[in-house]
Order: structure tokens, then sequence, then C-alpha cells
């Protein structure tokens, strides 16, 4: 596991129920998501994650903001500009196939994060973004969440700590 995590602030909760569904099924199937951003989430373009090297990820939703309702593994990292053909085609029918809410890779000219999901878990019990510690200056995520997007790198959390929300 990686020495920090990612904290994915207001993912539509459609999104995550399709990966869900389908790794509840087939639990090492890899999906993706596309937050939207500008820039590169740079900790992961500089080091992308693997399956070997995952990346903790925490996520809220749209309407939950202040609330951690998800975890799962970053298992890989990709710029969608720099995307190659064969690549593109075989990531935009994997998404076609399993992600009934995505229309495929957006290749929109501003976004760049393509992100490889696995393992993907709802909490029973969501707790609050304050428990996630930012790496930046130690102080916790901020509860005043008033809209979607954007991401923190937050310390890694105690397993035994997690597993009472799940």
């Amino acid at each position: 596991m990686s020495d920090y995590s990612l904290f994915i602030n207001g993912v539509y909760d459609d999104v995550l129920r399709d990966i869900l569904a389908v790794q509840s099924v087939l639990p090492e199937q890899i999906l993706f998501l596309q937050p939207y951003a500008k820039g590169n989430i740079a900790k992961l373009a500089e080091n992308s994650p693997t399956v070997e090297k995952p990346v903790r990820v925490f996520f809220s939703l749209t309407n939950k903001l202040n609330k951690v309702c998800y975890t799962g593994k970053l298992v890989g990292w990709h710029d969608k500009q720099a995307l190659g053909e064969k690549e593109l085609m075989v990531m935009n029918r994997l998404i076609y196939m399993f992600q009934r809410t995505e229309a495929g890779v957006y290749m929109d000219a501003n976004e760049k994060n393509l992100l490889s999901i696995w393992r993907l878990k709802k909490l029973s019990d969501p707790f609050s973004v304050s428990e996630l510690i930012k790496i930046s200056d130690n102080s916790p995520l901020s509860t005043d969440r008033t809209t979607s997007g954007g991401w923190s790198y937050v310390q890694n959390v105690d397993s035994a700590w997690l597993e009472q929300y799940l």
C-alpha cells in the first residue's frame, strides 16, 4: 500500500454503485473513474499506483459531501489526453460493458485524470470527512463542503479502525 491515501470530494452515487455492482460479482475487475479536474492529480501522475502498490481512496458523494461513504484502491492512473488508440478502445469497451452511467472516456480537453479503481466497498456506517487528516498541514478535512470536486492527499488510516465502518 502507498504511504498516503486520496480523498475525492463529491462523486455521483450512481457511478460508484455501478462499479460496486460489478465488483461484488467480479471482485478482481478493475473499472474506471474520471474525476473532473483541469490538472493532473500530481502524486498519481508522478508515481502511478499499481495492483502491487495501490493507493487507498475515500469518496464523499454529491449529496453527502461531509461524509466518507465509499473506499477502494486505486491501481492505475492515466492521462486521458495521452491515451493511445488501442488503450482508448479497450477502456471504452470496458466502460460501455460495465459502467452504464458512463458514456466511455470523456475526452474534454480540460480533463486529464482517468483512475483505475479496484475493490470498491460501500461503508455500512459513513464517517465524517474530518476523520481524515491532510498530509499538507496535518489538519482534519473540513466538513464545511458546499460543492463537489477536488481531492486531498490524506494520511493512511489504520485498517482495523476502518473495518468498523465496512
